[in-house]
């Protein structure tokens, strides 16, 4: 057994991690040991261009004996591909190892669909811990709020109000990871470097901007210089290189698609069952008009907003909004929800 090297990194992204422990390789360092998550323990060779992948295989609370069998399976179907399983962290994830194929197949999962279902599978491995999350903090709130009222001190529900506060932040925090781990888990490896500015060609910029009239300028801006929007989020923006443009840009939403609808005496987009923001019906119809209107689509803000652009100014909807709405409504319970507690902690004592 060669010497051992222990490196202590924290890294969110399975993906970011694939590619970290692929450089490792390639300067001799291959993984042998995760623990914590965070602690990798590699054992030194001669440098070698590997390629790593993830996946995980969780067991239902009753399962079947198909589900029992699906990882020894797995396993088997992988080693048949060249790929070999090194070992496990304590959340699960298997890591696996292959050679680098200059003609061949570098990824476990090559297909668009095969991508869906691996990254449909580690959504809901985060969504359902941010469930469990809101789940105690309900029962720890009633129960806090109950021994209030008995004891007549305000002691457990400041108590209740800072656990739920870690609580519910956790669960934003799982939501988080699981919309991350279902955007990257759907693109290819190359997909992913270019979109997260890894190659030459590409770039990653941090802006935060509260209007749509100082992004729109920005990214006219980053056009004029060769850069052109592939991907944004929040803060972050991902630029490919291309020729120098003048070009314009717009942002459409879905209160945007809905005004020009009412103007036109049509019944707006709405789904009363739609809780979490999934129905597209909007986004389809933004699509169709952005293309009569000689507007080529950019990206999309998640699911608020998309980018358009063009090579000429059109007046498409409203030319300057709020970009972070959903911030105010969230602005809004948080402020309520502390009235309704500090009201709550007074009449119990």
């Amino acid at each position: 057994m060669g010497q051992t090297v222990r490196k202590t990194k924290f890294i969110l992204s399975l993906m970011r991690e694939k590619f970290w422990l692929e450089e490792m390789a390639q300067q001799g360092l291959f993984l042998k040991n995760i623990n914590l998550g965070v602690i990798y323990t590699f054992e030194k060779g001669n440098p070698q261009r590997l390629v790593y992948d993830v996946d995980r295989f969780d067991l239902p609370k009753y399962p079947m004996l198909k589900e029992i069998q699906d990882r020894e399976m797995f396993v088997s179907l992988a080693e048949e591909m060249g790929w070999r399983e090194i070992t496990h962290d304590e959340d699960m994830n298997y890591y696996f190892c292959k050679p680098y194929e200059e003609d061949g197949i570098n990824e476990m999962y090559d297909t668009e669909e095969e991508r869906r279902i691996h990254a449909v599978k580690y959504r809901d491995r985060y969504q359902n811990a941010a469930r469990i999350n809101y789940k105690c903090v309900m029962a720890f709130d009633i129960l806090m709020l109950l021994l209030a009222f008995l004891i007549r001190s305000l002691f457990p529900f400041i108590l209740g109000f800072v656990w739920s506060t870690i609580l519910i932040g956790f669960g934003f925090w799982c939501e988080g990871i699981a919309q991350m781990c279902e955007r990257e888990f759907r693109m290819g490896a190359q997909e992913w470097l270019r979109a997260n500015g890894k190659k030459s060609d590409t770039k990653k910029e941090y802006r935060l901007f509260l209007t749509t009239k100082g992004l729109t300028k920005y990214l006219q801006k980053q056009s004029a210089n060769g850069w052109h929007i592939i991907r944004s989020s929040a803060v972050c923006y991902s630029f490919e290189k291309g020729p120098q443009q003048t070009l314009y840009y717009t942002v459409d939403s879905k209160a945007a698609v809905n005004r020009r609808r009412r103007a036109r005496h049509l019944q707006k987009i709405e789904d009363g069952k739609d809780i979490n923001q999934q129905n597209n019906d909007w986004q389809v119809e933004s699509v169709k008009e952005a293309e009569q209107n000689g507007m080529e689509f950019a990206c999309a803000y998640a699911n608020n907003q998309i980018l358009y652009r063009s090579g000429s100014q059109v007046d498409f909807g409203k030319k300057n909004m709020f970009l972070y709405s959903w911030l105010l409504y969230w602005v809004i319970f948080i402020a309520v929800g502390f009235i309704l507690g500090f009201i709550t902690g007074y009449i119990s004592t």
